[in-house]
């Protein structure tokens, strides 16, 4: 059996609130509520000493609800933004304890000795919560929406379950995506790609917070199609999203922010480049909404200068260190920064849930097959014209044999950045070609991080008013004009670089 679900996390109380706002909206939009049920369920989740199922991204669980047994497998299988795409297997039970070998022989990974597994099986962990499962009709399609509150536990530790599930259990997939939207448009949750199991498991093991860079390049082949290949460039940005916001809220390490800033910025860029020939009223919203929603992230780039300014690790800690009164300023700026923008209420924002909703809905419909043509094209004819147009731009902007200073190199950035997400969506289909074109240019984006840095070093220096303005108002201009000549040196290096495509 396969299921199609949508998952959303949320706050204590959701039951109450979702009668409340979710219900009567429902029912304004003649969705019709066929069956309610409250559950009290009790699950215990099984693998064995080399954890098995977790290697495979499986999940194994005996639930029991009212003395009534049933064990569940759960398959490794597609997760975009918050909806899950997966093999799902029941078999009841007369009592709690698990059985593997009552499963059919091929639900099972190749190779497998299930004998062998089903003898090594250890409890993990216990996911219990009360469940209100609702049974919903809209536009013809059924759709089970359940509100679980409870918590994951280990024998050493526990963590709150508040969440909502969306199922769809007959017809058409637009249906998940319209229901999901009621619901963001009245309670504040947002999309979630971390199952329970996985929950338990970070229980079990101690959470992880470990950044996930991009790979260098958007994996692609010269045989995907122009939607195929945008399809892969939002599942990669809302991936990048989900895990380092999740992060974020587990950890509340501020480098995550960084990741999540640089997730929206990529699926604008996706957008932008493929909105020309996958043109739709679709895209074109949600093109709207992300530039929209772009602009209040725009603070991250200030966080990150101070960030990188008040590292232990950064170029100018030695002489910071010796300046208290400026440190102290700059660790006021960022405290600041953080209790102004909220980040974990940005999470929650409805305009950031209704983006991820609009973008998986977008690639699962495919709105422009009606409309538009060139989307079934391999998407290797538009690139070589969209990668020139993109450093065309950046090229006339910077020319050779003109000198550039920190504001000249303010002016181009943005452009120089949106150049270099066109070669990172891009790329990949030049894989010969394409040797060490992006190094030079990536170096530039890096001191332009630092400029930036030293500029708003520059201008605290002045706000704060200190005993030693002058000496490190000099020391930072020194850092200037050294930082602008090796930009000077490598953009020359970059300019003279062959395009590959």
């Amino acid at each position: 059996m396969s299921e199609i679900e949508l998952k959303f996390v949320t706050h204590d109380g959701a039951h109450q609130t979702f009668k409340e706002r979710v219900l009567p909206l429902f029912k304004q939009h003649n969705v019709s509520v066929h069956s309610y049920q409250e559950m009290r369920l009790e699950n215990d989740y099984y693998d064995t000493p080399d954890l098995d199922f977790q290697t495979r991204k499986m999940g194994f669980r005996v639930r029991g609800n009212n003395n009534q047994y049933e064990q569940t497998l759960k398959t490794n299988g597609k997760v975009s933004g918050g909806l899950h795409q997966r093999a799902e297997y029941n078999v009841s039970l007369s009592s709690p304890k698990p059985d593997l070998t009552l499963f059919d022989s091929d639900v099972w990974p190749e190779g497998w000795d299930v004998a062998s597994i089903n003898s090594k099986l250890e409890k993990q962990f216990s996911t219990h919560f009360t469940r209100h499962a609702y049974v919903v009709e809209s536009q013809g399609s059924l759709v089970e929406i359940v509100v679980d509150s409870g918590e994951a536990l280990t024998d050493k530790a526990s963590s709150l379950i508040n969440e909502i599930e969306l199922e769809l259990k007959q017809g058409e997939l637009d249906s998940l995506f319209t229901l999901a939207g009621y619901i963001n448009a009245t309670m504040e949750v947002r999309l979630s790609d971390v199952s329970k199991a996985a929950q338990g498991y970070q229980l079990l093991h101690g959470f992880n917070a470990k950044m996930e860079p991009l790979p260098d390049f958007l994996p692609l082949n010269a045989q995907m199609t122009t939607e195929q290949a945008f399809a892969q460039a939002v599942q990669v940005a809302l991936a990048h999203w989900q895990h380092h916001e999740h992060v974020y809220i587990e950890s509340g390490s501020i480098k995550m922010l960084s990741e999540v800033a640089k997730s929206i910025q990529l699926l604008l860029q996706s957008v932008s480049l493929y909105l020309p020939v996958l043109q739709c009223p679709q895209l074109l919203s949600l093109h709207k909404k992300l530039i929209v929603y772009a602009r209040r992230w725009q603070w991250q780039d200030d966080l990150q200068s101070l960030r990188y300014l008040l590292s232990k690790k950064s170029l100018f800690h030695k002489t910071l260190s010796k300046h208290p009164a400026i440190v102290s300023y700059l660790q006021g700026r960022k405290a600041g920064l953080l209790h102004a923008h909220d980040p974990s209420s940005l999470f929650f924002d409805s305009a950031a849930t209704e983006i991820k909703i609009n973008a998986i809905d977008i690639i699962n419909a495919k709105p422009w097959q009606k409309i538009a043509s060139g989307y079934e094209l391999p998407v290797i004819d538009h690139a070589k014209g969209w990668m020139s147009q993109g450093w065309q731009a950046v090229q006339q902007s910077m020319p050779i044999d003109k000198s550039m200073g920190p504001a000249n190199y303010s002016a181009v950035e943005v452009m120089l950045r949106q150049a270099l997400w066109g070669g990172f969506l891009l790329g990949d289909l030049f894989v010969e070609e394409r040797g060490n074109f992006r190094a030079p240019w990536l170096d530039l984006l890096t001191g332009i991080d630092e400029l930036n840095a030293l500029l708003m070093l520059r201008q605290a220096i002045q706000d704060a008013e200190l005993e030693t303005q002058h000496e490190l108002s000099t020391w930072t201009s020194e850092k200037l004009s050294i930082l602008i000549k090796v930009m000077e040196r490598t953009r020359k290096v970059a300019l003279q670089e062959d395009i590959y495509w």
